[in-house]
């Protein structure tokens, strides 16, 4: 094979470098280009930084001598050939759920995902590249020569390239941030954006989550309490193609909703859903991760300690056993969490943000609706549960919604601005505005479904001057901290059966009550609503808000301890 030429190995490694990093990304930094200054600047600092990256990773491939460098750097060109198909053609964000529907075991599925078109775009993009690889003859291997001078030689352009890296990198999350906050917009981690949008960080980093998931699982979660392997959960037929959406809030409060009564309108569209029921809740403590924790599994599925250790599988994952698929998308990163329900996919923040990210969309919970219609086209036999985490109410409040919901002015627009109480509480009921908006929304793309929607935030908030909090320890937090609503939106069709009036009727006999709902009920009324039973035990019924129970019916229907928050 003579007529392939001889290449030193870091002249291979500076083309493979450029290969990587710039040419098979090329169609996404020049979409990325569009825009504005920032947007430009950004993807030009971006091919920089690719550049650079490859190279370091490329070179770390020469530790592992001729063949060991040949065989990584062909694995990375061939995956990355692949993952670009979609990223050119199809504008796909590859996350952690493009990996694992990617190392699925449905046939069915993958091929679906594939045709001829792929096979052609991976023999020429990554085949081909390859091939000559494999058949150019190396000389002056990166280590071969270990003398000072040579080592000394070696070791520049590495410093340079990490030097350009980091310098890329951190003037992008400078001009980013900058932007954002003369505009006050949300933005996500830029860092987090910049690896899941470009080649090869963001499926090297996806399958990285993978392998230590299932670490993971083969671990800690055997170890925990599974409760579809204890009791019997019975379904009725109505659920063969039953859509389930639960919306996780973030901090908003029921005391700053109008449906509660609150001297503002808040909540002008849920107002006028008449298959909704709201009712005024009580969190199972006052922390994201905390709640996340205690929210989802049976009452005493964690310990009453301050991490809130959990004993058992949450109802989610119970839900996955029983034969329901189940996609979660997430404007926050609880990827530990996200990896306990056992669903088919999920998408963090970064991934869903990267996306849009160069788009006029903002970054804000509506995404969380394009990913959901889009889950919902894609398993529309239905008997599908649909997780939504969203960033709701969280501070800072003016960056939740988008500048046609501020209604209430003048509102806390930085955080390091000096702000009265009432300018945190405009912003924040503005958030609330925009978590109406996004609701209805939601329902709208299930009005024709046999659906059923819940909505509960995780914790509440403390509102003084100069001051938004939560996260005080659960023995001394203020009452505002634990006030969280539940809303349960169920669709016409839903409704119309028969089996499922009588549910929705023992729902809407709670609400009159001014029944007062808590977390640790999540789990067995999320499945008695849905019109399971369990002949043994494994639906707690004075737990079940959908059920017939008379000792549940009461406002004060749980635990003196909680009942008093």
């Amino acid at each position: 094979m003579t007529f392939f030429p001889h290449f030193s190995q870091h002249q291979v490694t500076i083309a493979l470098s450029v290969y990587i990093g710039l040419i098979l990304n090329s169609p996404v930094l020049i979409r990325n280009c569009a825009g504005g200054w920032l947007q430009t600047s950004s993807a030009l600092l971006s091919a920089l930084a690719l550049f650079s990256l490859c190279y370091l990773l490329v070179r770390f491939f020469s530790l592992f001598g001729q063949t060991g460098y040949k065989f990584f750097s062909s694995f990375t060109l061939l995956v990355s050939a692949a993952a670009s198909y979609y990223m050119t053609f199809f504008n796909v964000v590859i996350g952690y759920g493009a990996i694992v529907s990617t190392l699925t075991f449905d046939t069915d599925l993958n091929s679906e995902a594939v045709g001829y078109t792929f096979f052609l775009w991976l023999v020429l993009t990554g085949l081909a590249p390859c091939v000559w690889l494999w058949f150019t003859k190396l000389t002056n291997a990166t280590y071969s020569n270990m003398g000072i001078k040579s080592i000394a030689k070696g070791w520049l352009p590495i410093l340079g390239a990490l030097v350009v890296f980091n310098v890329s990198i951190k003037t992008i999350i400078a001009f980013t941030e900058d932007h954002a906050r003369k505009n006050n917009q949300y933005t996500a981690s830029t860092g987090g954006i910049i690896a899941h949008s470009y080649l090869p960080t963001n499926w090297i980093a996806s399958l990285s989550i993978y392998l230590h998931q299932l670490g993971k699982e083969s671990t800690s979660n055997q170890k925990l309490y599974d409760p579809s392997k204890h009791f019997t959960y019975q379904a009725t037929p109505a659920l063969d193609d039953l859509f389930v959406v639960f919306v996780i809030g973030e901090t908003t409060r029921w005391d700053h909703m109008g449906l509660f009564g609150y001297e503002r309108s808040t909540t002008p569209l849920l107002a006028q859903e008449p298959n909704l029921i709201a009712m005024r809740g009580t969190s199972c403590d006052t922390a994201t991760k905390l709640s996340l924790r205690c929210m989802f599994v049976r009452e005493n599925g964690t310990e009453d300690d301050a991490q809130r250790t959990l004993k058992e599988r949450n109802v989610f994952a119970v839900l996955r056993k029983l034969g329901f698929t189940s996609e979660l998308f997430a404007m926050q990163s609880e990827a530990w969490f996200y990896s306990s329900l056992d669903a088919n996919r999920y998408e963090i923040r970064e991934v869903v943000a990267a996306e849009y990210a160069y788009s006029k969309h903002p970054i804000d919970d509506m995404l969380l609706v394009a990913q959901m219609e889009r889950s919902i086209s894609n398993h529309q036999q239905g008997k599908h549960l649909i997780i939504l985490h969203t960033k709701g109410s969280h501070h800072l409040y003016s960056q939740r919604h988008t500048r046609d919901f501020a209604n209430f002015t003048p509102e806390c627009m930085d955080i390091d601005d000096s702000c009265t109480k009432q300018q945190l509480i405009n912003s924040f009921d503005n958030s609330v505005l925009y978590v109406d908006y996004m609701l209805k929304n939601v329902f709208d793309k299930l009005r024709n479904k046999n659906a059923l929607v819940f909505y509960v935030p995780d914790h509440g908030e403390s509102i003084e001057e100069n001051q938004h909090f939560h996260a005080t320890p659960k023995e001394m937090a203020p009452p505002e901290q634990f006030r969280v609503p539940f809303i349960v939106w169920a669709s016409d069709k839903f409704i119309a059966q028969p089996q499922h009036q009588t549910l929705f009727s023992n729902l809407k006999k709670r609400e009159e009550n001014d029944f007062n709902p808590h977390h640790e009920q999540i789990f067995d009324s999320l499945l008695g609503c849905m019109g399971y039973s369990s002949p043994d035990g494994g639906i707690n019924t004075q737990n079940n808000w959908c059920g017939d129970n008379p000792k549940s019916m009461a406002f004060d229907n749980h635990s003196s301890g909680l009942s008093q928050r």
